[in-house]
């Protein structure tokens, strides 16, 4: 049985958490589970952690994110979610930020994991994922989102301290999420990544 990909971020963000403060006196970085401001005016992203010496390519932005339609959006949805071990890795965050509606609390909490990997100086190894479109749905005309259900097939991934002590780790999942994604100034933004309602 697959869990959603959101409770699972959650629960690693807070395991992570417990695991890191357990590894040092001055408490984490991101003590609050309150989700912080992201988007273009945010604060500048960390620098990439030192611990870090594997060269880490960022997923490619497809062309077909040029299409403000519902391919447009599948393929914005398959990427933000692509982004995740990236900016784990690297602490690079501004694209994730600016893909980034200020309301996503999914989106502000692996923002507020990143950060926290690249202030530490610790390393992020593993996590990559295969995400597969399972139902585009139409446009909310309300709203103007689109609800996307995807499946994500992640990779075993570790936290590393800087003195290679593993901090945390998780194996190989497979989870299910619903991307809520909408288009504002002509870009994608992510508006949330909830539960998929059971039917």
């Amino acid at each position: 049985m697959t869990r959603n990909r959101a409770i699972l971020a959650a629960a690693s963000i807070a395991a992570a958490a417990v695991f890191l403060a357990a590894c040092s006196e001055d408490p984490p970085a991101t003590g609050s589970p309150e989700p912080t401001a992201t988007g273009s005016g945010a604060e500048a992203s960390p620098s990439p952690s030192p611990s870090s010496t594997a060269v880490v390519v960022a997923p490619e932005r497809p062309k077909e994110m040029d299409d403000d339609g519902p391919a447009g959006a599948e393929a914005a949805a398959v990427y933000f979610l692509e982004l995740d071990d990236y900016i784990m890795k690297t602490g690079d965050t501004a694209e994730w930020e600016a893909m980034s509606q200020k309301s996503c609390e999914y989106c502000a909490n692996r923002l507020d994991q990143a950060k926290l990997i690249a202030e530490r100086g610790d390393t992020f190894e593993g996590g990559e994922a295969q995400i597969q479109i399972l139902h585009t749905y139409e446009q909310d005309e309300a709203t103007g989102i689109w609800p996307i259900d995807v499946e994500i097939k992640e990779s075993r991934s570790t936290i590393t301290d800087a003195n290679d002590e593993v901090v945390f780790e998780q194996n190989p999942q497979t989870t299910t999420a619903r991307v809520e994604i909408a288009r504002s100034k002509d870009q994608w933004v992510i508006v949330g990544v909830p539960d998929i309602p059971e039917s």
